[in-house]
């Protein structure tokens, strides 16, 4: 417990610096954007090295879906826009279109395809959520940083909830550990961060129990999102998705929540 309070501390502090970065130097979302797409590009690859652990894939699997990721990427930076999810998704098909075609004539369909289909996959889940953080911070940079702080309270508030209180499983196909108790008081703590910071969340004047909403279903997104990615290091058959970071993981664990807050942020706070 004592090694995960420090580390997240440094993730928080790390994470304080960028946004004082942001705001007080560049004066737009910079940094920002920057770490959101870091932390989209190492999930991408901890992503496939999951699906190495199932499929056979050939070397060269992260290269061609970084390349795909970074030509879309780049001009959305360079004009300062955020970055088209549209382009991002064909982006991820044209790559496991070439990942196929290449391969294809020297490996049996069978193992092909799979890796093909995984890689495109692979993009749209990690880059592809990660998008709507970027939109949002292009948008109002403020507003990243609390629904980010919504996600993790969720989560924080779920664990404790669930390891002093709870009793009934939630989910014990994809996370035994996740309890109905832990849900509510973790929805109950996104709600809570929501309505402390109601301007912030939404870039104007906003009801507090409205942000509070708002951060309900934000919250219940991001129990999905750590669902989902539970889900999937139970098919590889591994706890972390990498050991990266000292009792949190890998990256794909310390975003999971997130990935799906993003999406259900944009919605609420965007239309669309």
């Amino acid at each position: 417990m004592k090694t995960r309070i420090l580390l997240g501390s440094l993730i928080v502090g790390a994470i304080a610096g960028v946004f004082c970065l942001d705001t007080m130097v560049f004066e737009r979302a910079i940094a920002t954007r920057v770490l959101i797409w870091l932390l989209a590009l190492g999930t991408l690859k901890e992503l496939l090295q999951i699906l190495g652990k199932r499929l056979e894939c050939a070397p060269g699997l992260f290269a061609t879906g970084g390349v795909a990721v970074t030509v879309v990427l780049v001009p959305a930076f360079l004009e300062g826009r955020p970055v088209d999810g549209t382009l991002l998704a064909l982006a991820a098909l044209m790559a496991g279109a070439i990942r196929l075609l290449v391969l294809a004539p020297v490996r049996s369909a069978p193992v092909a395809f799979p890796e093909a289909a995984g890689l495109s996959a692979a993009i749209l889940y990690s880059c592809g959520l990660l998008s709507f953080l970027d939109r949002i911070a292009v948008a109002h940079i403020e507003a990243v940083y609390v629904v980010v702080a919504i996600s993790k309270s969720s989560d924080i508030c779920a664990y404790f909830a669930g390891r002093f209180l709870g009793k009934r499983p939630f989910a014990p196909a994809l996370s035994p550990k996740k309890t109905w108790e832990g849900a509510l008081f973790g929805i109950a703590g996104a709600a809570g961060v929501a309505a402390c910071f109601p301007a912030e969340l939404a870039g104007h004047d906003m009801p507090a129990w409205f942000a509070a909403i708002l951060g309900a279903l934000i919250g219940a997104a991001s129990m999905v999102g750590d669902l989902v990615a539970s889900g999937l290091k139970r098919w590889a058959s591994i706890k972390d998705s990498s050991s990266m970071l000292p009792q949190f993981g890998g990256m794909l664990d310390l975003v999971d929540g997130v990935l799906f807050a993003g999406p259900v942020a944009v919605v609420c706070l965007m239309g669309g």
